[in-house]
């Protein structure tokens, strides 16, 4: 029981670490780790390319070569490409995806939440402010891509963060009960 005990307590304690300075990273530079993560998309992309044309080349016979190979690779690498060279509108165009998105369920939960009135009482009020909050969420987003995709990457760092925090706390924990001596 208490090597089970050790092997959690060190899992969590590992997890703790990096949610921790993963968290950090993304609250202190949310703008670069934004591009570092398309940057790594690009390089899949490109390593993706890469294979299918070593694929492709690597078959000696004409009669066997499959032509969609070689032209899945090189619209692999033409991607990889456009993806490296543009990081910032295409992080913004999936911000813009995520915000119409947004903005559109907002928009549908507002409706319901209109229709709720039909019903009598004022239970439908609790479902418009957030429906609101949603659909205006996603026209903010909308309007100004990269900067709201900045600031959900230092929610997302906060959020890491206290998760970090509740791990050191659970690991703590663990490493108390296993010290624990038996009764």
């Amino acid at each position: 029981m208490g090597n089970l005990m050790n092997t959690l307590r060190s899992n969590t304690l590992a997890q703790a670490v990096v949610s921790l300075l993963f968290g950090l990273l993304l609250l202190v530079w949310p703008g670069a780790t934004i591009v570092t993560v398309i940057y790594l998309l690009a390089a899949g992309l490109a390593i993706s390319g890469i294979a299918s044309l070593f694929s492709y080349f690597r078959d000696k016979s004409d009669r066997y070569r499959n032509g969609s190979v070689l032209t899945v690779g090189i619209f692999y690498l033409i991607l990889a490409l456009v993806v490296f060279i543009f990081p910032e509108p295409i992080a913004s165009v999936g911000a813009i995806v995520l915000g119409a998105a947004l903005a559109l369920c907002g928009v549908v939960s507002l409706v319901r939440a209109l229709d709720l009135r039909q019903l009598g009482g004022y239970h439908w009020v609790a479902g418009v402010v957030p429906s609101a909050l949603v659909a205006l969420g996603g026209i903010l987003i909308i309007a100004n891509p990269f900067g709201a995709t900045s600031a959900f990457v230092m929610v997302l760092g906060v959020v890491l963060i206290v998760n970090g925090v509740v791990n050191l706390y659970v690991s703590g924990e663990l490493h108390r009960l296993v010290n624990v001596p038996a009764k």
